[in-house]
């Protein structure tokens, strides 16, 4: 009765007190598998520092989020006499005559949409590669889309507040997708 008892002890410790054993592991800035992680190797840098915060506050929507620390963050804002059209920023790591990750965003502030938006970019996105997405509590769609030459990406759209938000990656690699889900599971929309 003593060593079930003792075993018992054993096992609480092991598994509920010691944590995650399947998981991915930061050693000498790299990634080191820990058991058998059920999500994959992450994509961003390993190290001192893993990431740098960013605010995108224009045209009504104002987000943050974090970013890998050797990527580049800049904006694009497209008005009509001062009224915003377009708000748009980018993400990029890589040269910058050829960025090997880019994330593009598209906000229009002036067009109001439904859910039917949603439906209408499905249809140009591969059958296969759509899947449902929840950013920040806002639901959406992502997927593949697949033209001619090389204009092919990756993207992730919602509705907020009846507004549309699309989230484009470019090249449309594993890797880089993966980049991006890291990068929007930290958006905050204010």
């Amino acid at each position: 009765m003593l060593i079930i008892i003792g075993l018992s002890g054993l096992l609480i410790v092991r598994f509920i007190i010691g944590g995650d054993e399947d998981t991915w592991i930061c050693s000498n800035n790299q990634w080191v598998k820990h058991g058998n992680p059920r999500e994959p190797q992450p994509v961003v840098n390993c190290g001192e520092k893993k990431s740098k915060q960013q605010i995108f506050n224009e045209a009504g929507l104002f987000i943050t989020f974090e970013i890998p620390p050797d990527a580049i963050f800049r904006k694009e804002i497209a008005d009509d006499s001062g009224k915003v059209r377009i708000a748009s920023f980018y993400v990029e790591s890589g040269p910058s005559d050829n960025p090997n990750y880019q994330l593009y965003a598209v906000y229009q502030p002036q067009e109001t949409v439904t859910e039917s938006e949603l439906d209408k970019i499905k249809t140009g996105m591969s059958p296969n590669s759509i899947k449902e997405i929840i950013i920040d509590g806002y639901k959406g769609i992502e997927g593949l889309i697949e033209i001619s030459g090389p204009k092919n990406h990756f993207m992730s759209a919602i509705i907020k507040n009846g507004k549309l938000l699309t989230l484009s990656t470019f090249p449309p690699s594993e890797k880089n997708i993966r980049l991006t889900h890291q990068i929007i599971s930290t958006f905050k929309f204010k």
